[in-house]
């Protein structure tokens, strides 16, 4: 029952700051994908950086999703 009431509050948190949470997700994407493209798969800058864009933008979208369909869960 406690996990439950806790899971119940973190996704309500969750919800209310969701956009919040999607850009500070979206830098970290980021800049793990051009460290990782980087340093780790030794690519240049100029594969890294499109790479990263489409980290900073996609990662907002697919964080609403994530807690949309968590929420649609947790009412059936």
């Amino acid at each position: 029952m406690a996990e439950a009431q806790w899971a119940r509050i973190m996704l309500n948190f969750l919800l209310a700051h969701k956009i919040a949470v999607g850009r500070i997700l979206s830098v970290v994407g980021a800049t793990a994908t051009v460290v990782i493209f980087e340093y780790s798969f030794g690519l240049d800058w100029y594969i890294s950086i499109p790479a990263a864009v489409v980290a900073y933008v996609t990662m907002p979208i697919m964080w609403v999703a994530l807690l949309d369909a968590l929420l649609l869960k947790t009412r059936r």
